[in-house]
Parts: C-alpha cells; sequence; structure tokens
C-alpha cells in the first residue's frame, strides 16, 4: 500500500510500525554556501521550480527546494517567522561595525562567505552578560514575552488552506521563534553561562523561564490554528560532549522543555526537537517529558545512532544521521552512499525513523547531493534491502 506524506510521517513519529518507504526531511541549503550556487544554476532548479498559494492566502509558497528533495516532513508555515517581534540595532561601541539582537543579546557581524563571497551573519559574542544589562534592554525593548506578534492570524482555516497547498510535497511542521537554550548561551557568552552556573543560578532561571513562556503563548497559538506537529531547536551538545552535566541539565534546562512539552502534549501535537553535539545522555529525561523525535544524530559529535535505536527505539522516533560536516561534504559519491545505508541499517529497521542529513546543506559537493538524493530513494522502501 503506498502512504501519501502525512500518512509516512505520522507512522514514523507515532512509532506504528514500518510505513511504505522511510520518510525523509532535509533543511535544504544555506543559501550563502557553494551548494546552493551549484543547485542554482543546474536543471534541477528549473525542472523542480514550483510555488503554490492556498485558497486564503495572497501569499505565495515556493517549494522548488521540497521537490527537488522529494521531502514528506518540512519545517515551514504560513503564519511566518516574526511570530515574535524583535529588533536588530547597532551594536555597542566596544563592538564596531558590528549589530545586537535585542530579543537575546547576541552580538553578530556581517561578513562574507568565505567560499562564495556573499553575505553572512556570523556570531561575534554576547551582550547580555549579566542581569544589569539584560534587564535594561528588556526595559527599552521588552521582554520577549511583551513581543508577540499580535497582528498574526492564527486562524483554523489559514492552517487548513496552507496544508492542502502544500501536501503533494511534505507535511508541514511548525518551528518555534526561540531556541530557549540557544539563546541562552549565546546572549551570555559560553563563559559568562559557566560563571552564573556557579554563582546565580537564579539568573539562568529567569532568562529560561522567559523564553519557555514566551514560545508557550505561540504554541496555544498554533494549536488554536490545529497545528499538530511542532519543531524545537536548542543544542545541547558540543562535537564530543555535551554542553551541560546530566545534573545541570536536569536542573537548569530540562523544566523549561517540560513546560513546552506539556502544553504540547495538552494539545494533542507531536514534538520534533532539533539539537546538534552529543546529546545521547540526556534523551531518556527528554522523552519522559514528552519528546517524539530527536533530529540531527551527529556522528561526527559521537552520536551512537545503532545505540540509541537499541535503547529506545520502542519509544523515540530518529531523524537525520547522514554525516552533513564528514562524509557528505568531503567523502566520495560512493561515501555518501555507504552513508545513507549505514543510517537506515543503524535505525531504518521497524519504523520510527525519517532519513536525512543531520543539518543544512553548505558547501558539499554537486555530485555528493545527487548520489544522497539518488541513494535515499534506492534504498528507502519497505522491506529495507542493500
Amino acid at each position: 500500500m503506498v502512504l501519501n506524506k502525512r500518512q509516512r510521517v505520522f507512522k514514523a513519529l507515532e512509532l506504528d510500525g514500518e510505513p511504505d518507504m522511510v520518510p525523509i526531511n532535509v533543511f535544504g541549503f544555506e543559501q550563502t554556501g557553494t551548494s546552493f550556487q551549484a543547485y542554482k544554476n543546474s536543471n534541477e532548479h528549473e525542472k523542480n521550480k514550483t510555488w503554490v498559494q492556498p485558497k486564503s492566502s495572497k501569499v505565495k509558497y515556493f517549494v522548488t527546494e521540497q521537490r527537488f528533495w522529494n521531502v514528506d516532513i518540512f519545517a515551514m508555515d504560513p503564519f511566518g517567522y516574526n511570530k515574535v517581534k524583535f529588533r536588530t540595532k547597532k551594536a555597542p561601541p566596544e563592538y564596531p561595525d558590528c549589530y545586537i539582537d535585542t530579543l537575546d543579546g547576541r552580538i553578530y557581524k556581517i561578513v562574507e562567505q568565505v567560499n562564495t563571497g556573499l553575505s553572512y551573519r556570523w556570531y561575534i559574542g554576547g551582550y547580555y552578560t549579566s542581569p544589569e544589562i539584560l534587564h535594561s534592554f528588556w526595559d527599552r525593548y521588552g521582554k520577549p514575552s511583551e513581543l508577540l506578534n499580535d497582528k498574526i492570524n492564527y486562524s483554523p482555516q489559514i492552517w487548513q488552506d496552507f496544508v492542502e497547498a502544500v501536501s503533494p510535497y511534505f507535511y508541514p511542521m511548525v518551528s518555534m521563534p526561540i531556541n530557549p537554550t540557544e539563546s541562552l548561551f549565546n546572549g551570555l557568552s559560553l563563559l559568562r553561562l559557566a560563571y552564573y552556573m556557579r554563582k546565580d543560578r537564579s539568573f539562568i532561571h529567569e532568562v529560561m523561564g522567559e523564553y519557555a513562556k514566551t514560545n508557550i503563548e505561540i504554541i496555544k497559538r498554533l494549536a488554536e490554528s490545529g497545528v499538530d506537529i511542532v519543531f524545537f531547536g536548542d543544542d545541547f551538545g558540543y562535537k564530543g560532549n555535551p554542553i551541560f552535566s546530566l545534573k545541570d541539565f536536569r536542573e537548569l534546562i530540562l523544566p523549561y522543555h517540560k513546560m513546552m512539552y506539556d502544553v504540547c502534549k495538552k494539545n494533542g501535537m507531536l514534538i520534533v526537537l532539533h539539537s546538534c553535539g552529543k546529546i545521547d545522555q540526556f534523551l531518556p529525561d527528554l522523552i519522559d517529558v514528552g519528546l517524539n523525535c530527536i533530529q540531527s544524530l551527529e556522528v561526527t559529535a559521537g552520536v551512537d545512532l545503532v545505540g540509541l535505536k537499541e535503547s529506545l527505539g520502542d519509544r523515540l522516533c530518529f531523524m537525520g544521521g547522514l554525516d552533513s560536516s564528514g562524509v557528505l561534504t568531503f567523502g566520495s559519491p560512493q561515501n555518501v552512499e555507504a552513508d545513507v545505508k549505514r543510517c537506515l541499517k543503524a535505525a531504518g529497521y521497524g519504523g520510527g525513523y525519517i532519513i536525512g542529513p543531520s543539518h543544512d546543506i553548505l558547501n558539499m559537493p554537486w555530485e555528493n547531493i545527487l548520489a544522497m538524493r539518488a541513494a535515499i530513494e534506492k534504498y528507502r522502501k519497505y522491506p529495507l534491502k542493500f
């Protein structure tokens, strides 16, 4: 039996056995990278050029990339990226030629991407390095929870029409506007985060609570519209190691994810979380508070996909796993095909797996892009055969 994209995705996320094929998720191209430039200049771009317009909208949504990748699930929604209003200002004088995001205090600079010369936002550091600085900016520009964009119409009809329009190409999930932990350490800087973990944990709780509160209000609005898959991004790990000890994670991070997940569960929403880095040790706790699916699964960070599937595969869906920062970028097309087979063998059997790169596509050679796409299509049909 051939399933549609929604059926395939939900069968995987709900751990309901093997669908007809392993679903696909790809973040897409990073548009300043060499991969996107190759894609733009290829006949594939013209061949797949497609836009859709929902019945209740004047907005056209381009789904060309989604067609190219043949994704089953993708983060896109009709409510836009400005769910929380934020302001970009010139950074304080000690950061010449830089800008500050007043929502979370990150300092960045517009630089040229090394391989293409295109403009790129490069993170410089965090400015909200004390309660006094953070409160002065929140007093001036508003706390995140005070910056909700009330002009957005979260009508169920808008959502239904959007889903109907994009459903031939993918089933949509909706991204949260704030990545709480990332916003915390990007705004504080990792050095100051370590300081406050020792000296004043109440400051960390205050910031995490405000970010979670903001997301919760958005979740409630999405629930009213009928959204059923919510996508969180929140990095907990480096290459090789987690950022936090398990004890600190349980005290400082997990309670705020539980608060957000509780509202999702109350409203019947499934939860997908993206987290880079070595995060294996956090997954049992995240499952306990309601996580349905983990995305990234970076092999170069040391994530053990085989072990995770064996120990948690009956409780958690896995998404991603292909080696974006290693094999896909620096290997041969033959290596890429082998990596596709590695992930399918590790996590595909029994269902509960959505294949794709661990992150977006930056400087992956064009021949590897085509090899990855071809290998996924070749091997993703159930029963899996290699």
